[in-house]
């Protein structure tokens, strides 16, 4: 069965991705509606990621970003079909405004690798078609446990011509050499990782579980690090924000290294706060003794 709806999840895809940028949109805005008006798992979980991130707000302006929120999901899900299918000098045209490229161009210029640092912002997908056209990358990739997602996920990626490495020891280990080689790796680093791989730091004043990953990346070697992400403008089309991440990420204390990074994704997501994906259950694991944030009422 699980087999038969990714077959049939990938003919999705496909046929989507014959609709022009508007119809994908108007497509993933119903998306998103559903969601929310279903007021199901996923917009209880936005809700409650909001009201522990913004608890300044009130009830409406957190209602309204939620939903916005999910509208937003909706639209990265019907941008599928485009980032993965359309030809790649097509979907490059869909970024036309790029803020910080001189950052770039320094990690460029400073040839000391690069450790590009891409939370789940907008439509991240959108970052391979973008990097590509000025430098080759490799990713860790964690594969689906169904051989035939896992199939259509890496052609799709490769096309753009990635690297890809499994998101294990041996993975870990490639891009160490990748950036001894003074290479480009780009990490997601917004995912909750094992207890093992983890420290607890602030998130938006919640405690989170937090990969030590690029933080002990950072500290064996020179390479730059980049933050971006790829946000959707009012015309639909996107632009590729580049800023600098905190250099305390650096830090050999691990907890004041995991904070310099989520300190560095929170100024990413308030640029654009209702194009983060808030349906994650970023704060599912907590300190010994410390209350569910998640439980059931």
């Amino acid at each position: 069965m699980k087999s038969a709806a990714v077959y049939l999840m990938i003919g999705l895809i496909r046929l989507v991705s014959f609709l022009p940028l508007r119809g994908a949109h108007g497509l993933g805005w119903l998306i998103g509606m559903i969601m929310w008006h279903s007021r199901g798992g996923s917009s209880k979980v936005v809700m409650r990621n909001l009201e522990l991130c913004f608890p300044d707000q009130t009830h409406e302006e957190r209602q309204k970003m939620a939903k916005d929120s999910l509208i937003a999901l909706g639209k990265t899900y019907g941008e599928m079909g485009i980032s993965w299918m359309w030809p790649i000098p097509k979907v490059n045209k869909l970024i036309t405004k790029v803020e910080g490229l001189e950052y770039l161009q320094k990690a460029l210029d400073d040839k000391n690798g690069i450790i590009i640092i891409a939370p789940h912002l907008g439509n991240w997908e959108l970052l391979n078609h973008f990097f590509r056209q000025y430098l080759f990358m490799t990713v860790m990739y964690k594969a689906p446990k169904i051989p035939a997602l896992d199939k259509f996920i890496f052609n799709t990626r490769k096309r753009v011509d990635v690297g890809l490495v499994p998101a294990d020891k041996g993975g870990v280990l490639s891009l160490f050499k990748v950036l001894d080689d003074k290479g480009v790796i780009a990490v997601l680093p917004d995912q909750e990782p094992s207890l093992k791989s983890g420290v607890f730091a602030p998130f938006f004043g919640q405690q989170a579980l937090t990969g030590k990953l690029i933080g002990e990346l950072a500290r064996k070697t020179p390479a730059y690090l980049l933050c971006c992400y790829a946000k959707r403008l009012e015309d639909g089309n996107y632009g590729v924000v580049l800023k600098p991440a905190n250099p305390d990420i650096r830090s050999d204390d691990l907890v004041v290294s995991a904070t310099a990074l989520n300190q560095s994704i929170e100024e990413c997501i308030l640029d654009c706060p209702e194009q983060y994906q808030w349906v994650y259950k970023r704060f599912r694991k907590q300190p010994e003794g410390s209350p569910s944030l998640y439980r059931k009422k």
